[in-house]
């Protein structure tokens, strides 16, 4: 079953003695309707909302301080509400889409971020708020301790008890408790308050009515919560939100999923080996066999030479640095296995492939076909990004100058080829491929770096703000393979953060900005030939934060546009307008105009604007919702259906 995280408001608290200190970043916390939920105990997220991109495929990343990306996976997203859900029953496995096979340990500090194609990032900072025991029940009273750490202000933390059971007894499944003193709940049924103390812990006091209900509330099985939201916006909806769940288990949430990194076996990589041409040695080489985030790192390597008749072994073990070695003292009658395994911890992996044996002797050159051929000097080096080989034999290769072929075999500098070489400087490459009889094939040449300039620096920067963000555009550089790297500024020039890069379409959406202040935006252009210097400055400043608009659906199709979204201000009108090709605003949609209208919780108003004649006759595209009271919304893409 999906899930959906219930959102409400929560009283403030002021907390003596205790300092709050905000993580450093610049990513946006999701905003409502949108929400990134982190559940760290089960190493499970939830993504709310983002319902603009529905049908498009979303990353999402956690990243840790000092270590980097420790997990990911990528899923389309959904129209129901919940966009997608990633280690959950009915979701995505974590690595879907990526590669990173592994359910990474989600930690207080971890960044879980979202990003889409055109460069939209949010994120939810993993709060440290958690309960550190079982409740404890003292007759019609529980009491359940916690802690946090410096980044979390206790009025945006709540404490709760889960049992479904508890809804024939007192109405509802849950109990919440909230900074401040015992106070009883709104509906009846108990009391509760939360001590914030100093040394940053708490405890949660519920006192109920009944001992029926207090010894239900006790009986709960993993129940007890600790939520934490990092924003809470002007209607009480709470973004970047952490639920630590007391008693949980992580790991993979569903079958087929990939283990944690406490489970992750040894990693493998790929060996080759070549058997001297009188057959009593062989070199094998391999590559670095890279460890998952947070598994055990590779502490060494295990190297055996089977005997096939018989099953007799020798072999040798290396330290982790090493890439390679020589086995000697081999039959020279005999046919062998090779083996090639890295240890990490007290785990050994499966053999490296491909595995390789000893074949019979012959004098038949391996072939080997090298794309594009070299130069036969550095003056006439040939330009290339890479340069690729083909054989039946084992490849090997140098680029500092030393030889690729000692005796029969490679040499101790020669590495395994296993893709196209790089060409990123003018570099001499020796290449050479063997048979398991000892035959081989050397090739060498000369190679230079593609000659690609810098794109030009772009031209045209042009933004339309919102409150909160600020929609920039700029003239498309020329040339082939060109992305886009936007950079903003404080009103001072301070840099405060660089944006994901743009491939391609000269446009981005900064978000998470703060409405009524001024910034600063560069964008400069990429390829392969490096960098262009940065524009000229943008300097604007984002609308003043009089009336809050948010669009929650925009579809059309023939005969039927429709948008429905949320206003502060009860009242107000709101008018649907066109996203011109640049970034602005454009034209009024004819008739796409309606009123803010009350809605429940207290405080926060609704619209719905649906036209059944005038429709435009195709899809808008991109639109903004602009209200009477100043505020805008967008731009924001328009869904078919």
């Amino acid at each position: 079953m999906r899930r959906t995280v219930g959102i409400g408001a929560v009283l403030g608290v002021a907390t003596a003695g205790l300092v709050v200190t905000a993580p450093a970043a610049f990513a946006a916390v999701p905003a409502f309707p949108d929400n990134v939920v982190v559940f760290p105990d089960r190493d499970f997220v939830s993504v709310e909302g983002y319902e603009r991109y529905a049908g498009e495929t979303a990353t999402l990343q956690v990243t840790r301080a000092n270590v980097g990306v420790v997990g990911s996976a990528k899923a389309v997203v959904s129209d129901s509400g919940v966009a997608f859900e990633v280690n959950h029953p009915g979701g995505v496995c974590w690595g879907a889409g990526t590669g990173l096979n592994v359910t990474p340990d989600i930690k207080a500090g971890d960044v879980v971020s979202i990003s889409f194609a055109d460069g939209t990032k949010d994120e939810t900072t993993t709060s440290s708020a958690t309960v550190t025991g079982d409740m404890v029940r003292d007759g019609t009273t529980i009491t359940v301790q916690g802690k946090f750490g410096p980044e979390v202000d206790p009025a945006r933390m709540e404490q709760r008890i889960i049992n479904p059971d508890l809804v024939d007894v007192i109405g509802k499944r849950d109990i919440r408790a909230i900074p401040g003193p015992i106070v009883p709940a709104a509906k009846g049924g108990y009391s509760s308050g939360l001590e914030v103390r100093a040394d940053r812990t708490f405890t949660a006091t519920y006192q109920f009515d009944t001992l029926e209900a207090a010894t239900t509330a006790a009986a709960a099985d993993l129940g007890e919560r600790a939520m934490y939201w990092q924003e809470e916006d002007a209607d009480g909806n709470r973004q970047g939100l952490t639920i630590a769940e007391y008693g949980e288990f992580g790991g993979p949430g569903m079958g087929g999923c990939p283990s944690g990194p406490g489970q992750q076996g040894a990693p493998a990589g790929t060996a080759s080996v070549v058997r001297s041409a009188d057959k009593t040695s062989a070199v094998i080489k391999w590559t670095a066999a890279a460890a998952l985030p947070d598994a055990d790192k590779v502490t060494g390597y295990s190297v055996e030479a089977v005997n096939s008749a018989t099953s007799t072994v020798q072999g040798v073990r290396l330290g982790a640095t090493a890439s390679g070695t020589t086995l000697t003292g081999l039959d020279s009658a005999a046919t062998y296995t090779f083996e090639v395994r890295s240890m990490a911890g007290s785990k050994m992996s499966v053999p490296f492939g491909p595995a390789t044996a000893a074949g019979p002797r012959d004098e038949t050159l391996p072939t080997l076909t090298v794309t594009p051929v070299g130069g036969t000097t550095p003056e006439e080096a040939v330009e290339a990004n890479s340069v690729s080989v083909a054989s039946n034999g084992e490849v090997f290769f140098t680029t500092d100058g030393s030889s690729v072929i000692e005796g029969d075999g490679p040499s101790l500098t020669a590495e395994p080829y296993t893709g196209p070489i790089p060409i990123t400087a003018p570099t001499h490459v020796n290449i050479a491929t063997f048979d398991q009889a000892g035959n081989h094939l050397q090739e060498s040449g000369d190679y230079k770096p593609v000659s690609v300039a810098a794109p030009a620096t772009p031209t045209g920067l042009a933004g339309t703000q919102t409150q909160n963000s600020m929609a920039l555009t700029w003239n498309a550089v020329t040339g082939t393979d060109i992305s886009y790297q936007v950079t903003v500024y404080d009103t001072n020039g301070t840099k405060l953060a660089t944006q994901p890069p743009v491939s391609s379409v000269p446009r981005q959406n900064v978000t998470g900005l703060t409405a009524g202040t001024t910034y600063q935006f560069t964008v400069a252009a990429k390829n392969a030939g490096g960098t262009s210097a940065e524009s000229e400055r943008l300097i604007k400043a984002t609308d003043t934060a009089t009336d809050r608009i948010t669009i929650t659906t925009a579809k059309w199709k023939t005969g039927d546009f429709r948008v429905v979204g949320t206003g502060s201000t009860v009242g107000a009108s709101v008018q649907v307008f066109r996203v011109n090709a640049d970034g602005s605003r454009g034209a009024a949609i004819t008739g796409a105009t309606a009123a803010v209208v009350a809605a429940a919780p207290p405080g926060i108003g609704d619209y719905s604007i649906r036209l059944r004649t005038n429709v435009p006759t195709t899809n808008p595209g991109r639109i903004y919702v602009v209200s009477s009271n100043g505020g805008v919304a967008g731009p924001f893409a328009v869904a078919n259906g």
